[in-house]
């Protein structure tokens, strides 16, 4: 299965461990369950925790890991090929693998949710307030559950 609107790439250190034909329908899964999205696209990007915190730092002034960041495409001017492009997810492979071990799950499993969770931001979901959180995990959940992986996904805050 290969979806033009997803592309994935991987950092050659694991290329071996990921999954790609896993990771392209958590994203389809996304866009199966949003209605009026049209012909969305998007880049995933399996990265390492160099990688990672240099980015981490840098956008988000923060230090450290972290298990994603989003870049949602924002262009001045409408570039009519570039019209459904919602924008890039970076996933870090080792923060993945450490909190899947965590949770007692597979990488391959963690990787999946935090595509899902991408791909939420991607398209405007957030989790910055307990509503919003609320919201985006409650979204995140049910597709989850229809990859058949709602045992993974977090829990909803009371």
């Amino acid at each position: 299965m290969e979806d033009e609107r997803i592309q994935i790439q991987v950092d050659p250190r694991w290329v071996e461990q990921v999954n790609l034909s896993r990771l392209e329908q958590a994203i389809q899964a996304v866009f199966g369950e949003i209605e009026g999205l049209g012909n969305p696209a998007l880049s995933l990007v399996i990265v390492g925790d160099e990688e990672m915190i240099r980015l981490h730092e840098t956008y988000r002034g923060e230090a450290g890991s972290t298990d994603v960041l989003t870049f949602p495409y924002e262009e001045e001017e409408e570039i009519e090929e570039m019209a459904d492009y919602l924008g890039d997810i970076l996933v870090c492979y080792e923060q993945a693998a450490r909190q899947a071990e965590e949770e007692g799950h597979s990488v391959h499993e963690e990787l999946e949710l935090l595509a899902v969770h991408g791909t939420l931001h991607l398209l405007g979901y957030d989790d910055e307030t307990p509503e919003e959180k609320q919201e985006m995990w409650e979204q995140q959940r049910t597709i989850m559950g229809k990859l058949g992986l709602g045992k993974i996904a977090p829990p909803l805050e009371e």
